[in-house]
């Protein structure tokens, strides 16, 4: 068992002084993104860079796609990709400061396992538009770009740390896909078999592209994260992917439902991160033992449809979700719960 954080974190307390506290609470340690700081560091934002045609309009506060803009750039794009110039598709310093502050106090720590996150293709492909106002994923070509893209994005975040790191590294790249929530709805004309098939893409050409650029001296695992209620057999369909991440503390009722195709996900040696600590104000009626009652309540019932207590037990501890539109208050009480969280794991 391991814990970490989803990623964000609120923008009223220095970034230095809270990568120093994730390092010290968390088994994991992940760089942190700053929502609050500016429009830049907005999950689609920060992971826009060199998209071809991409506009970001931070009076707006829009993110949206110049159709003539995409084919000019699309050659360049393509160009760096088929050379796997990863530093063109680097995340700048307006864009992920905390990234930058992380990496430059990762080399100091000792730890051989550190976490990283990326927008999923789902949701930035729906939250991006044409002028139009047509979400770009519905286009397949857009598509492929998006995946294309969100990979580079990851690759170049683990050739930063590789930089810092002299030994073999263990790597957990979580992609953020709260659109997961929208599948089915009358807003989100998008198959399962197409969400399946984007997320399985993604997963495999990035441990491709990891393994043939870092020959087995990088050792990754993947995640997928969503926040609210979806199919969960979406996630459990998808090719190598190694960890479901999902809000345990609010939708384990939904999450069980599918217990069926859980089983199965664990028995093939993956792993589930729960959401078990609050992201709100809700997280100062809670205690260790709260939570470890709530755990176990939920890995009971779990096993009471056949699924092995072993398989449930090998998995991370998170918060339901990011912390950025909270305070620095609640941030630090999750950290000291995931803290607690660590010494009852370990103990």
């Amino acid at each position: 068992m391991d814990t970490t954080l989803i990623g964000s974190v609120p923008n009223d307390e220095s970034v230095e002084k809270i990568i120093e506290e994730i390092f010290a609470y968390v088994s994991i340690p992940c760089w942190p993104q700053i929502p609050k700081k500016s429009f830049k560091e907005h999950m689609c934002s920060q992971y826009s860079e060199n998209f071809p045609g991409i506009i970001v309009d931070e009076e707006q506060q829009k993110i949206f796609l110049d159709e003539e803009k995409f084919y000019i750039d699309l050659e360049n794009f393509y160009q760096n990709f088929v050379d796997k110039n990863l530093d063109y598709y680097k995340i700048s310093l307006d864009y992920a400061y905390g990234f930058y502050k992380f990496v430059e106090q990762v080399k100091f720590k000792k730890c051989n396992k550190v976490k990283l996150q990326t927008t999923g293709p789902l949701t930035f492909g729906l939250t991006v538009k044409t002028k139009d106002e047509k979400a770009v994923f519905y286009n397949e070509q857009y598509r492929e770009i998006i995946i294309n893209h969100l990979i580079m994005k990851t690759l170049w975040q683990v050739k930063m740390l590789k930089n810092v790191f002299e030994e073999k590294l263990n790597i957990i790249v979580f992609y953020d896909e709260p659109y997961l929530a929208a599948y089915g709805s009358a807003f989100t004309a998008v198959s399962k078999e197409e969400i399946v098939q984007t997320l399985s893409e993604l997963v495999n050409k990035t441990k491709n592209f990891v393994d043939e650029l870092y020959n087995n001296i990088i050792d990754i695992k993947i995640g997928i994260h969503c926040c609210a209620n979806t199919d969960w057999s979406i996630l459990t369909s998808v090719e190598n992917l190694d960890i479901i991440s999902f809000d345990a503390y609010e939708f384990f009722d939904n999450f069980v439902l599918y217990s069926n195709e859980i089983k199965n996900f664990l028995n093939k040696n993956k792993y589930i991160a729960w959401g078990l600590i609050p992201n709100t104000e809700k997280v100062f009626n809670e205690t260790k033992e709260s939570l470890v009652s709530r755990f176990k309540e939920y890995i009971s019932k779990l096993v009471t449809k056949g699924i092995e207590e072993q398989f449930l037990r090998n998995c991370i501890i998170t918060p339901q979700c990011g912390l950025g539109s909270t305070t620095y208050k609640v941030l630090y009480k999750v950290l000291q719960l995931c803290n607690e969280f660590n010494n009852y794991l370990y103990s």
